[in-house]
């Protein structure tokens, strides 16, 4: 009897822990699946932070690389500008200093045994440009030859032939310009032609030096003068071109022209 009532008790006792144990094994698998969970979240979180620290990082790296390109670019300018208004300060300064010009051809200057013309000459079209220039330089070397004749026959009327008459002066001046205007030995010693535009059309602007050797102005004229029995003078050509080149060699035609006065 007493087996029988215990071993309904031990019965009882486990119809009473089957259930309390199966229960504690479901607890323990949801404990563990909402801890694996949980970790899972966790992780999850952590790698969503880790990339928005890589993010900021490189959005960090990439404003300070344009904040870097910027700060180039405005140094670069501001050198730029600052070079620019140096040079204008440059350029403006040197604009207001004196500078010396030397136009073509200046370089060819009348010598001991040549008298030189300078003529400039414009024009649309090169060669009418080069006779513009040609026709003004030997105008020019015709105003040259008639001052210095004119100085000549003053002083040769001063010092070689005191009493020579205004008639007679009058015919060795034209025996003299006459001499001259058939002479035609003069060369051209210098020429060079530019272009520039204007109003949007193209110029074309000739410098000329024509020269004339002194032999060729003085020999023509002694000769005239021989010719005249009143005129002819006790000087051979050597003592007559000395003494032109005494009175009248590198004169100014100022100084030409204060002689023709006297």
């Amino acid at each position: 009897m007493k087996n029988i009532v215990f071993l309904a008790v031990i019965s009882a006792l486990m119809m009473v822990a089957v259930p309390t144990q199966a229960q504690t094994r479901k607890d323990k698998k949801a404990a563990a699946k909402q801890a694996w969970q949980q970790q899972n979240q966790q992780q999850q979180e952590e790698a969503k932070l880790l990339h928005e620290l890589k993010m900021d990082s490189l959005r960090n790296a990439q404003k300070v690389a344009a904040d870097k390109a910027a700060k180039e670019e405005a140094d670069r300018r501001q050198q730029e500008a600052e070079a620019k208004a140096k040079q204008k300060k440059a350029e403006a300064e040197a604009a207001l200093q004196e500078k010396e010009f030397n136009e073509p051809c200046m370089e060819f200057e009348s010598t001991a045994n040549l008298i030189r013309a300078r003529g400039i000459g414009e024009d649309f079209e090169q060669q009418m440009s080069v006779e513009a220039a040609r026709s003004a330089a030997i105008e020019e070397l015709g105003s040259q030859i008639s001052t210095q004749i004119q100085a000549l026959m003053m002083n040769y009327r001063k010092s070689i032939r005191q009493n020579l008459k205004k008639e007679s002066l009058r015919r060795i001046e034209g025996l003299t310009m006459t001499a001259v205007d058939q002479n035609t030995g003069y060369r051209i010693a210098c020429r060079k032609t530019m272009t520039y535009e204007q109003n949007g059309e193209r110029i074309f602007k000739t410098y000329m030096v024509v020269e004339l050797g002194e032999d060729m102005l003085l020999k023509p004229i002694y000769d005239s003068i021989q010719k005249d029995d009143e005129l002819k003078i006790d000087q051979d050509y050597k003592a007559f071109k000395k003494e032109f080149d005494e009175h009248f060699k590198n004169k100014s035609a100022e100084s030409l022209q204060e002689i023709i006065n006297q």
